[in-house]
């Protein structure tokens, strides 16, 4: 899948100023990503990106967990473990690819990276955190 990410999809916003600028900020991690993708001699180093979304991953969740648990969210349990796995994925990825050796095995990381990442924003934030945002409001 193909797409162009400027900004935060309007479609991807919750109506939550604080999870929507979060979101922005993955969704900037996902275009660095993607830029590294397109041109491997990118200003940013893969490992950068990547250990920026290790860190950014464990922050958000914090964030949006502390959220559920003051508004008594009804399926945060659920979602918990959302997080939990997604988050398990980030750091078996950062652990693997801190084993990889050369430019050619690292672009093939980056791509399937960027494929995994896209995919996990797109259906998390469209389908788990929207669900968990409509009890905000």
């Amino acid at each position: 899948m193909s797409i162009k990410l400027e900004q935060l999809p309007e479609q991807y916003r919750l109506g939550h100023k604080y999870i929507d600028g979060q979101h922005e900020i993955l969704f900037q991690l996902f275009r660095e990503l993607s830029e590294y993708c397109k041109n491997a001699d990118y200003d940013v180093d893969l490992d950068i990106i990547l250990l920026s979304l290790k860190t950014y991953v464990e922050t958000h969740f914090r964030y949006e967990e502390q959220l559920m648990e003051s508004s008594g969210y009804e399926n945060m349990l659920s979602h918990k473990l959302e997080h939990k796995a997604l988050e398990e994925q980030v750091v078996d990825k950062y652990v693997k690819f801190s084993i990889l050796t050369n430019e050619d095995e690292m672009m093939v990381f980056a791509l399937d990276m960027k494929g995994f990442l896209l995919n996990w924003l797109l259906e998390h934030i469209a389908v788990t955190d929207k669900v968990f945002c409509k009890t905000l409001k």
